[in-house]
């Protein structure tokens, strides 16, 4: 439990010096990951040092500080002409102005979380996109125009399913979906957007470029035009910022740092994220677009975050408190855009964004947590493997283990889904922030993040908990309670495990109160989807470990999600088969290797190796499971079509057989205790 801890500010930032001293030695880049392992500290030091120095010279200095809101203020955006700051709350439900010269602030919207995605467009208007759960809880995605001469919002792209994103070209603006788009004007100039793992650039007559600048990646994030339209800055999941020409060759790699922004030409502003640890700060930084210079803009205490360039300054907010400042530097930012109202806007119904489904399908972003065995993943022994294994068993295994089996059983439904990512390495161990943003960027219609849990004590308690945004009884987003408690419902039916406790759904600022007043979990802090963290189980209940060292038991808790999921779609009965699972235990042999807690049938020894078959009404064999040897019995039978069957256990000179029933879209549990000795 429960999400990733970045590295320290500290770190990046001496590493990111170590990384430019290492590009003046062989003007190659290396990763800094790559870097700090390489130098002893002694090393680490002298060249700490020597790159201070080089950096010196070419440091930008800040001219003025000025706070432009008190409190409460996030993702904001300043007006072309410095005029108005734009910004909403924590969690996006309202959308703010703020006139600077008076003082007076205008709500401009407080329905469908209009705050995540606004801008201002280079007409100087307000561009936002709402959301709104429709017919079975799918998201339907508005686009909207808040006109700053009359000072009132239209709509001007309607409402469709899926991914909607509002875009600022180098002489328009684009509100864009997958089904339609809408731009300000007919020629918007170029822009570029993101698509998972794709950049997409648009000339300035229109014709799309779908790249792949970086392979084996997550997803990128934030792509942006330079000043001059001739680079694109875009961020790659885990592996930081880059900068590649219109061709997509990349030409710089500049490091771990999230929401990026050209500050003009030669420079960047960005930060860098400490994820959910809650004494590390986060801050603004200013990087040379070559890569040859990185200069923090605000201290660690500040907490700073969600920078923004505008109006020749840069501003961005305090984490938790919302205060929201402006720095001026002593370098010129980019040229102010040209503003440019003459020209209606316009929407057509075929646009560059990917192409759509004919039918609205629920789409379920999934996040299986952690990933890599880094440093917040927890590696426990398991008894089979010994209690120097490390090898087995880590919680970043099973959590993609349930996260793939839940994207093949929900795609077998039906479902389109994203999955945050399907692989184990370092690179797959995102920064939260950019799983939320991952997340908004896909256009799911649901976030769903895997985990599992630990009591870190000898007092072991095995029982599932759903995690959502808020307090227990006000989720900050609606539907994400009642997805909680869909899936929690079926996740304690269960019956191959062993529940010490019921099923818990709590909001995430009482369940982790001692963390401070509506903190929460990082990586549902931002986010506007409907959304839970599942924490499945307790891996370190041993009993329950040995049971996620099983792919088909993982699989098994991805089909009870699937059914949560089925229930808040309203999609019950739509998938043709079921599941028949259980366990084979030793009725008379109890576990005399557990040495710690254990609770009921989890006390018994485990039928290792037993066979169980799937016999139809014929007694014809169906299908066979072999149970493995982790000690948890544990046998599935997935996609059964419905009816009467006969399962058949057998162990040693031992066989039982029972009746049993299968339903579409259904689970059917037995157990076995077998009668046979366990030999000594």
């Amino acid at each position: 439990m429960l999400e990733a801890i970045s590295s320290s500010i500290y770190t990046i930032s001496l590493t990111k010096l170590l990384e430019y001293k290492q590009r003046i030695l062989n003007q190659q880049f290396s990763h800094i990951l790559a870097m700090r392992k390489l130098f002893c500290l002694p090393l680490v030091c002298f060249l700490f040092t020597l790159a201070t120095n080089c950096i010196m010279a070419q440091q930008a200095h800040i001219i003025s500080t000025r706070v432009l809101l008190d409190s409460c203020g996030y993702f904001p955006q300043l007006s072309p002409d410095g005029q108005w700051l734009l910004y909403s709350t924590t969690d996006a439900s309202q959308l703010l102005l703020k006139n600077l010269s008076s003082g007076t602030t205008i709500e401009i919207a407080d329905k469908g979380y209009p705050g995540f995605d606004a801008i201002f467009g280079n007409d100087g208007n307000i561009y936002y996109i709402t959301q709104e759960r429709k017919k079975h809880h799918l998201i339907y995605r508005t686009g909207m125009c808040y006109d700053m001469s009359i000072q009132r919002s239209k709509r001007v792209l309607k409402a469709q399913h899926g991914r909607v994103q509002a875009l600022r070209g180098t002489s328009g603006t684009i509100i864009g979906g997958e089904r339609r788009i809408y731009r300000s004007q007919p020629q918007v100039g170029a822009y570029v957007y993101t698509s998972g793992a794709t950049l997409h650039i648009v000339d300035e007559q229109g014709i799309e470029k779908v790249l792949q600048p970086i392979t084996n990646s997550n997803g990128y994030l934030w792509a942006t035009l330079s000043p001059d339209g001739s680079r694109v800055l875009f961020e790659v999941a885990s592996r930081g910022l880059c900068i590649c020409d219109r061709k997509g060759n990349v030409l710089s790699e500049l490091g771990p740092f999230l929401m990026p922004c050209w500050y003009n030409n030669d420079y960047i502003v960005a930060m860098s994220n400490a994820g959910n640890d809650r004494i590390k700060g986060s801050r603004i930084w200013l990087i040379k677009a070559d890569g040859t210079s990185v200069q923090a803009l605000t201290p660690d205490s500040e907490r700073a975050i969600q920078p923004m360039v505008a109006a020749g300054s840069i501003i961005y907010t305090i984490q938790y408190q919302g205060t929201i400042k402006q720095l001026t530097l002593d370098i010129p930012a980019k040229e102010t855009p040209v503003i440019t109202t003459n020209q209606k806007g316009k929407s057509t119904e075929i646009g560059h964004l990917p192409p759509c489904h004919k039918v609205d399908h629920p789409r379920v972003f999934i996040n299986p947590g952690h990933g890599g065995h880094d440093s917040d993943d927890r590696h426990l022994p398991t008894y089979v493997h010994g209690v120097d294994d490390t090898l087995h068993y880590y919680e970043s295994n099973s959590n993609l283990t349930k996260g793939l089996a839940l994207d093949a059983i929900l795609q077998s439904k039906g479902y389109q889904t994203v999955m945050s990512r399907t692989t184990n390495t370092t690179n797959d161990d995102l920064d939260l922030f950019e799983i939320v943003s991952l997340a908004a960027n896909s256009g799911a219609d649901l976030f769903f993040a895997i985990h599992s849990n630990a009591t870190g004590t000898a007092a072991r308690v095995n029982f599932p908990l759903a995690l959502y945004r808020g307090w227990d009884d006000v989720p900050t987003t609606l539907g994400s309670k009642e997805i909680a408690t869909s899936v929690m419902h079926h996740a304690i039916e269960n019956q191959t495990t062993v529940w010490t406790h019921p099923q818990s759904v709590r909001g995430d600022w009482n369940f982790f109160h001692n963390w401070g007043y509506r903190v929460g979990l990082g990586v549902l802090r931002y986010n506007k989807l409907p959304g839970m963290l599942s924490e499945g189980a307790f891996h370190d209940y041993r009993p329950e470990r040995e049971r996620l060292l099983n792919d088909d038991y993982c699989w098994l808790e991805a089909w009870c999600q699937s059914l949560g999921i089925d229930d808040y779609f309203e999609q019950k009965n739509h998938f043709p088969s079921g599941v028949i699972a259980g366990t084979v235990r030793l009725a008379n042999y109890q576990r005399p290797d557990l040495g710690e807690q254990a609770f009921a049938a989890d006390t018994l020894q485990a039928a290792n190796g037993a066979m169980v078959r799937l016999l139809n009404q014929h007694g014809l064999v169906v299908d066979e499971y072999r149970v493995d040897n982790y000690d948890n019995g544990v046998y599935v039978f997935k996609y059964v079509l419905p009816g009467k069957y006969i399962i058949e256990a057998s162990y040693r000179n031992e066989t039982q057989r029972i009746e049993i029933k299968a339903d579409k879209n259904k689970s059917a549990y037995h157990q076995f205790y077998m009668n046979t000795q366990q030999e000594q």
